[in-house]
């Protein structure tokens, strides 16, 4: 079966995203002219609202946010139409080996650093994928000489039929229970990223987390090993306060833990796959030492905005779950407040409530949004945390409770949908707050 549409052929677009508007925009560029727009959420009569007759395309190509099992999408494939993503698309025509990375959270981070290491070394590299620009865009520069860098949501592996040739799976726990029926289903839809790899192709996983045996288990790829807590043979791991990277034995020091550019120990674990890969691509130690000394992170991911009056101000905006709050807590050891809260994801706040209430630093946990409630529950019995009806209550709170030495941190440890329009809007307001303190 052709796996590219001609002139001749009828093409669906679900969903009008970036994603989607990309795809629209590579396809014109391609000649086909007999293109359909369907997006259920905009109002425009150049666009479709109409899922329900798909088997009258060619072609039907889903966005990232469209589930692969919608009973529309099945019954246009039992028909014989040929349905996929921008992301298969891209797969199919890449003529470059493709690093793909993906996990619960550490994708963006990890995939920022390892380009950065590709570009400072010199190499053709390219960035794209679910951390914002489309791969599309870029397709037609790409040669056999180029490296393709892909941050790969769960979404968009969710029916891919092909691997990359080097695939790194951070920490992988739950997320997106909004979207996935289950934990089970959204764990398995990240094992696209190494189903389809072949012998040459490389796979790294973290030997700390219990879903490694199970990409094992699946890959035909050699496998790297990272690991905060123990030494491993072939890979990367901390031992005391030194990053160690590990070929087939012998050890080769990179730098101090100390000494990076990222803030929180979690970030050790995007760190080490980064240069792990590097390393196996032939990238000198000097040059990855360099850089991950240097890089400092992505916008609203641990960022810290200004100190004002001895107070800093750290923009986490990028936490939408427990699991990385809890993770930006346990990045700062002098006193704290928390600001957290937001729209519902149907996550765990227990351990999260366990950590605010523990953590003898965390003066004071200020909640807003859906799931305050939540959260608050899970702290139990502590006196620390408050609710407050709005986010501007949270922050001028914040900024009223600091002293000087004190850190505020917004890392609200969920979606970000019933105040704002996504993440970035949530950050940006907080960051516009902080300047003009």
């Amino acid at each position: 079966m052709k796996n590219h549409p001609t002139h001749k052929d009828s093409v669906a677009i679900l969903g009008y995203g970036v994603e989607g508007k990309a795809l629209h925009e590579y396809l014109q560029k391609k000649g086909v002219e007999d293109i359909t727009i369907i997006d259920e959420h905009i109002r425009d009569n150049s666009i479709s609202n109409d899922i329900s007759d798909l088997d009258k395309y060619d072609f039907v190509y889903r966005s990232p946010g469209i589930h692969k099992d919608r009973k529309e999408l099945l019954k246009a494939k039992k028909k014989g139409v040929h349905v996929s993503s921008t992301t298969q698309l891209f797969f199919d025509h890449c003529p470059c080996p493709i690093i793909g990375v993906t996990g619960t959270k550490g994708k963006g981070t990890t995939s920022s650093l390892l380009y950065e290491i590709l570009k400072e070394s010199g190499r053709d590299a390219y960035l794209g994928g679910n951390i914002g620009e489309s791969p599309l865009h870029f397709l037609d520069n790409l040669t056999s000489h180029s490296i393709v860098v892909l941050e790969l949501s769960s979404f968009q592996l969710h029916d891919i039929t092909k691997s990359p040739h080097i695939a790194i799976v951070l920490n992988t726990t739950s997320d997106h229970l909004d979207y996935h029926n289950d934990v089970e289903e959204y764990r398995s839809a990240k094992e696209g990223i190494v189903r389809y790899q072949k012998e040459r192709d490389l796979c790294i996983l973290n030997d700390d987390y219990p879903y490694k045996n199970r990409y094992k288990a699946l890959t035909k790829a050699a496998v790297c090993l990272v690991s905060r807590n123990h030494h491993v043979d072939h890979g990367a791991y901390i031992n005391d306060t030194k990053i160690i990277l590990v070929d087939h034995g012998k050890e080769h020091p990179l730098c101090s833990t100390h000494a990076v550019g990222l803030i929180g120990p979690h970030n050790l674990e995007n760190i080490m796959p980064a240069s792990v890969t590097c390393y196996h691509l032939g990238i000198t130690l000097k040059t990855i030492k360099k850089v991950v000394q240097t890089f400092t992170g992505l916008p609203h991911r641990l960022e810290c905005i200004k100190t004002v009056n001895g107070v800093s101000y750290y923009n986490d905006s990028f936490s939408t779950t427990p699991e990385t709050c809890i993770a930006a807590v346990k990045s700062f050891e002098n006193p704290l407040i928390l600001i957290a809260g937001g729209s519902d994801k149907h996550a765990d706040f227990s351990s999260l409530g366990t950590v605010i209430a523990e953590t003898k630093n965390l003066k004071s946990a200020i909640l807003m949004g859906e799931t305050a409630p939540q959260i608050q529950k899970a702290i139990g019995s502590s006196t620390k945390s408050v609710i407050v009806d709005s986010y501007q209550q949270a922050f001028d709170l914040a900024h009223k409770k600091a002293q000087k030495g004190d850190t505020v941190l917004l890392s609200p440890a969920s979606a970000s949908f019933d105040m704002f329009r996504n993440y970035k809007h949530r950050g940006n307001t907080f960051r516009k707050w902080v300047e003009s303190l």
